[in-house]
């Protein structure tokens, strides 16, 4: 099965200036998976941003120094060497990668994304249900996949998770727990 990684980016707005990234290795072996290790980079690029006071505050509590993005992009990338991990997943993954090849580019992933299947897996038999219980807004496109109210957040609170932190490792970390508990991994699409 292999060593795969889960990625999430912070930036400053949208898809602009990386304010820092998570990741957490883990290792499949047939239903198995194991954590071999995270990760948590704090550029020290920017002095602001969307969800930069709670980038500081995670650093500040964690003794986690401030890097020149070089130096994240280097050490992120000599993670993936010594796991030899070549395949990343996110949710939301096309936001992570456009982030990635534009500020980390040592960063050489095949991306897969956990969104799109947790849209199709929440609309089953099996969530639909409940999640309509908690979201009675959500509806189903005519494809059969959630239309709406499948955030991180959202899904999170469905699964009995904490709130999303908007602190890149504790989101990656949240986004792993989301996929094993719907089985995202073997679902995940190409991006």
């Amino acid at each position: 099965m292999g060593t795969i990684i889960v990625i999430d980016t912070e930036t400053v707005t949208g898809t602009y200036g990386l304010l820092s990234v998570g990741a957490v290795v883990l290792e499949r072996d047939g239903g198995k998976i194991n954590l071999l290790d995270t990760y948590f980079g704090f550029s020290d690029e920017f002095e602001y941003g969307f969800y930069f006071a709670q980038q500081y505050a995670y650093a500040k509590r964690n003794s986690v120094a401030r890097k020149p993005r070089r130096e994240i992009d280097e050490e992120l990338a000599g993670l993936a060497r010594r796991y030899d991990v070549n395949t990343a997943y996110a949710y939301n993954a096309r936001f992570d990668k456009t982030v990635a090849r534009a500020y980390l580019p040592a960063l050489q992933f095949n991306w897969h994304d956990l969104m799109q299947p947790a849209r199709q897996v929440l609309a089953s038999a099996e969530h639909y249900p409940a999640y309509k219980k908690l979201y009675p807004y959500v509806e189903l496109t005519r494809g059969g996949v959630l239309k709406r109210g499948y955030s991180v957040e959202c899904v999170g609170r469905y699964l009995g998770l904490p709130h999303e932190t908007h602190v890149a490792l504790e989101d990656a970390q949240m986004e792993t727990e989301i996929a094993v508990r719907l089985g995202l991994f073997d679902r995940a699409a190409v991006c």
